[in-house]
């Protein structure tokens, strides 16, 4: 779903020095072999460096979308890993540096596919499997528990409450479609269809707001690396944690079923039997409070001001598909 979707600010062009001289803060004695841009991301620049010395392969993360999360990342990075939750390892971590100003990170090189790339070449029987793997792995993220709903600073601790129900839902819609750029990109009518939308169907989301909960926030098929494991395909890391916040389950679930794995039965069937297994809770009617749950990433990428034309349609052609059902 995310072809033609473009990132809000360019990336970083660096040349050699300027990747050395970040590379030697926290390797001194390393060569650099050579370095390119990493696929994926429309946040942040990622760059994939391979060095002549160990540990051979890492990857140079530069903050630009948001530099505050870059302490809270790093943070969390710790955190999910106690909890073993597989992604790529912190190995360094700046506030500031010297060539562009803002805080970067060098974190490990994980070798694997993207699962929104690899998805075209499986079977459905070795998808069952990694939804399996990817259940496990969702029950992990959301065992970590909150006091209440909310945004965390670089301690991991509540710095701003959210309220995630129908009220904060109504309030967030009106943000960005009344008073933001939202409106005129979504249309009037198909607005005030998703406003009665959610004052009929918003109260859902209460069923779900009783455990809070780590939230990756943008778990899908482009944040998580895939890997063999004999002859199964497995989770081998979930990437790019910055927009994690304690939430609702939802806002995960709501975000990996979209298109396409939204509509591989048996995937969410495997999935969903791994995550309760593995301790996750689902609400009986989990799959509508996710695709309600879901209409806050739609807003938000229609009030973007880079919101490309390709991203504006699939948010309204979601929006209605939402509201149909």
């Amino acid at each position: 779903m995310r072809e033609g979707w473009q990132r809000g600010e360019a990336a970083l062009a660096l040349d050699k020095d300027q990747v050395e001289r970040l590379i030697h803060e926290a390797f001194p004695a390393a060569r650099l072999r050579t370095f390119a841009p990493a696929l994926g991301g429309m946040a942040n620049t990622n760059i994939k460096v391979l060095l002549a010395d160990p540990p051979h392969a890492v990857l140079l993360r530069l903050y630009q979308r948001d530099p505050a999360q870059a302490a809270k990342e790093a943070a969390l990075n710790r955190l999910v890993l106690r909890h073993g939750v597989p992604t790529a390892r912190f190995l360094h971590a700046a506030p500031a540096n010297e060539v562009t100003g803002g805080p970067y990170a060098i974190l490990e090189w994980v070798e694997g596919p993207r699962l929104e790339t690899a998805l075209t070449g499986m079977t459905d029987a070795e998808l069952e499997v990694l939804a399996q793997d990817i259940g496990r792995v969702l029950a992990r993220i959301h065992g970590i528990g909150f006091k209440e709903p909310g945004f965390l600073d670089a301690a991991l601790q509540i710095a701003e409450p959210v309220d995630l129900g129908a009220d904060g839902l109504r309030a967030f819609l009106r943000h960005s479609f009344v008073e933001g750029i939202g409106g005129e990109r979504l249309g009037g009518a198909l607005t005030a269809e998703l406003m009665s939308f959610v004052d009929r169907e918003g109260e859902r989301l209460e069923a779900w707001l009783d455990r809070p909960c780590l939230t990756h926030s943008d778990f899908n098929g482009s944040n998580i690396l895939i890997r063999r494991a004999g002859t199964a395909w497995v989770v081998a890391a979930v990437l790019d944690w910055e927009f994690a916040f304690s939430a609702s389950p939802a806002i995960d679930f709501g975000n990996l079923l979209r298109q396409p794995l939204g509509s591989r039965q048996s995937f969410v069937d495997a999935l969903v039997a791994a995550y309760e297994t593995a301790g996750g809770y689902l609400p009986p009617d989990w799959q509508a409070i996710a695709r309600i749950a879901d209409l806050y990433a739609w807003a938000d990428f229609l009030a973007r001001p880079a919101a490309s034309p390709a991203l504006i349609a699939d948010a309204r052609r979601v929006i209605r598909q939402t509201i149909g059902r």
